[in-house]
């Protein structure tokens, strides 16, 4: 039913939850497994707002499957985007640190997520120094993406722009299919007319262009990209 949020409390599937997780953090299952009763673990309906928080947020959330939208949005209301995939720990920004996140995260596809509280993954850094260097290797490289797409951003020129918003999702939360990049039926002209700062018309407009220099397809719901863009 849309709209409702399953919790899958589980022994088994949070369990298996975990064994993700810390195979995604490169530690012994043990060590996570001995939190488990303060971890948990949901799903999300396509459109269904994981988290809004303008206050200090308690916890960090591990993408199991799916595609999320997050929005940071300012004083003024301006929003900052990130499309997230599955096999990803956010937010990861706030750790060791009090801030306010002005952050909205909307389940994009159906979404399994792990919610881990904040302090007990401070708690572990302290304790394991490889969960520190893990952290921290995961945070640069977000860091880097960023840095990657606010140069996107910087494009004067509107086609220079979209392509290479394009070529940034290819790498974040595109598939690697040899001779080109798979955008699985998320993706809509809106939503990147909205990443890319664009209007919606010419963005399409740039997209049938993409599509007759034959560097695009699409297959059903997918976005099918060459490496050539």
């Amino acid at each position: 039913m849309a709209g409702k949020t399953y919790i899958n409390n589980r022994d088994n599937d949070l369990s298996e939850g975990l064994k993700q997780l810390a195979s995604y953090l490169n530690i012994p299952t043990g060590v996570i497994q001995a939190f488990k009763s303060e971890c948990f673990m949901r799903r999300y309906n396509k459109g269904q707002i994981i988290y809004y928080s303008s206050d200090q947020p308690t916890y960090v959330y591990l993408l199991l499957d799916g595609i999320v939208l997050r929005e940071t949005i300012n004083e003024d209301g301006d929003a900052y985007r990130k499309l997230n995939k599955e096999q990803l720990l956010f937010p990861l920004n706030h750790l060791f640190r009090k801030i306010e996140l002005n952050e909205m995260c909307t389940a994009i596809t159906p979404c399994n997520v792990i919610g881990i509280p904040k302090d007990m993954l401070e708690y572990l850094c302290k304790n394991h120094e490889d969960i520190f260097v893990r952290l921290f290797e995961l945070l640069s490289a977000t860091q880097c993406q960023h840095i990657e797409y606010n140069m996107a951003l910087t494009s004067k020129l509107a086609k220079e722009r979209v392509t290479k918003i394009l070529r940034y999702l290819c790498q974040t939360v595109g598939y690697d299919n040899d001779e080109f990049y798979e955008i699985k039926q998320f993706m809509t002209i809106q939503l990147l007319s909205d990443m890319a700062g664009i209007s919606r018309e010419t963005t399409g407009h740039i997209i049938n262009e993409l599509r007759e220099d034959k560097v695009l397809f699409k297959s059903n719901k997918n976005w099918l990209i060459s490496k050539d863009l």
